[in-house]
């Protein structure tokens, strides 16, 4: 878990994506503390539907603990707190009254490490709908949700024949886009990707790639990731932090060709990092 013990002085902060279009995500003068420790300070991010949104950065500088704010993953380390606003669809999720477990519903997470279950494929996308009580008694609807999902994953021609072998014996690859179409199969709006394609190899990573690139379509994406690269062929919009503070959010083509921030110039011309 990144955490950033000791906040600079606040540099200068440009934020610049779509500011008068309704948004999917709207984070407000976010602070987030590990008990006493300030680890993000004031972080303000409109997040638009239908997007890819890369968040870059150094190691530590607090990337994956707001990805992971975003579903209120991180209630799950004791002394956690977060002040400010997070809304999404203009309902704050911190709210003492809303369900946790039903906002995981809307909200899809994919980690760095693949992490099937020692199951079937098949049983592997049928998991989420099981436990959370959907299409009972349906086996029909259940195996076009699987179905679906696994084509939404761009999996489906791989594995259609063997749909009740172990996905444990499937590639590392094949178990990141199974482990996509895990979390698709509940239906989320939002996919939260924390460096999806870092333990892959190349081939791999551009099929994850490619299918970012159809998935948001159908969902709004937010991905962690600490391949420049990466960032600039996948993501819409770009949000640079560094020690604990988002610097600069704009168009991904305007962080990588004409940043507004020095620190956002030197980070992605690969200066310091």
């Amino acid at each position: 878990m990144e955490k950033t013990s000791d906040l600079k002085e606040p540099l200068a902060v440009v934020n610049k994506v779509d500011s008068d279009k309704v948004a999917k995500i709207l984070v407000k003068d976010m602070d987030f503390y590990y008990g006493s420790v300030l680890a993000l300070q004031k972080v303000s991010m409109k997040i638009q539907p239908n997007r890819v949104t890369a968040l870059i950065g150094p190691s530590g500088c607090g990337k994956s603990t707001f990805l992971r704010s975003l579903n209120r993953m991180n209630d799950l380390i004791d002394g956690v707190r977060v002040e400010g606003e997070i809304k999404i669809d203009g309902v704050d999720i911190y709210d003492k009254a809303i369900d946790v477990v039903e906002l995981r519903k809307k909200i899809g997470m994919i980690f760095q490490k693949s992490n099937p279950f020692p199951k079937s494929i098949y049983e592997n996308v049928a998991y989420g709908p099981r436990v959370n009580g959907m299409f009972k008694r349906n086996k029909k609807k259940l195996d076009e949700v699987v179905e679906r999902s696994l084509k939404q994953a761009a999996l489906w021609d791989e594995v259609k024949d063997r749909l009740n072998e172990s996905a444990l014996g499937l590639s590392g690859g094949q178990q990141q886009r199974l482990c996509i179409a895990r979390a698709m199969a509940i239906e989320p709006e939002i996919l939260l990707m924390d460096e999806p394609a870092s333990a892959l190899d190349p081939i791999s990573t551009s099929k994850i790639e490619e299918l970012i690139h159809q998935l948001k379509k159908d969902f709004t994406i937010v991905i962690v990731t600490h391949n420049m690269q990466q960032a600039a062929r996948v993501s819409d919009d770009t949000a640079f932090f560094y020690i604990g503070k988002l610097i600069e959010f704009d168009k991904t083509s305007k962080i990588f060709t004409k940043p507004s921030i020095k620190q956002t110039e030197d980070y992605v011309s690969g200066r310091f990092g």
